[in-house]
């Protein structure tokens, strides 16, 4: 199935009235434009990182044969025997949304070199993708700032296991292409054999 370009426009305007709606809703209860903004957010980063690892952890825990129980005990980082047990590992939690950013940037530059080869027609349902695209990123920004604004001090696991993980997303996603249609695909096929591409 191809995305046209009514369907994009129809798809911006439902999802651009739900945020207009919800904005109205929170100014008539007081709250501001920068704390609806900051709250989407820190949504959006709890959703791709510490939720994500607790749906996670409750499937793990479903399966009879792993156990995901903890004990509850006094967090005294300073317990010298101890303390060191105490420390979270982010590292972790900081996978996700740094993949989540990189599979958004590089879907946009693939998206413009594909709409640039691809003529007038590619123009259109790439708005809506592109929309998307830097709608994650945007929210995202604040959580990428913070990475990269620790300078030396960022895992170098993060950033390694982000880009393994939207490269492998990345060679999937192509070999899916969900956007085009089994008959364009047999045809692009064909006229490859045919010319022997």
């Amino acid at each position: 199935m191809q995305l046209s370009n009514l369907a994009s426009v129809l798809f911006l305007g439902i999802f651009l009235s739900i945020i207009t709606t919800s904005i109205l809703e929170l100014r008539w209860s007081g709250v501001t434009i920068k704390a609806i903004w900051r709250n989407e957010q820190f949504w959006v980063i709890r959703g791709v990182s510490a939720h994500l690892f607790a749906v996670f952890q409750g499937f793990l825990k479903m399966l009879p044969s792993i156990d995901t129980n903890f004990t509850v005990t006094a967090k005294a980082a300073d317990d010298t025997e101890f303390g060191e047990l105490y420390i979270i590992k982010w590292t972790t939690l900081l996978i996700p949304p740094t993949t989540l950013i990189i599979v958004n940037m590089v879907g946009v530059v693939t998206g413009f070199s594909d709409a640039l080869n691809g003529g007038y027609e590619s123009w259109g349902p790439l708005f809506g993708k592109v929309f998307f695209a830097f709608w994650v990123i945007f929210h995202l920004y604040s959580f990428f700032k913070g990475l990269m604004g620790r300078q030396n001090r960022t895992p170098t696991i993060v950033i390694l296991w982000s880009v393994l993980l939207a490269s492998i997303f990345s060679l999937v996603w192509v070999k899916i292409n969900p956007f085009i249609s089994k008959t364009d695909s047999s045809t692009i096929s064909r006229t490859c054999i045919s010319i022997d591409c």
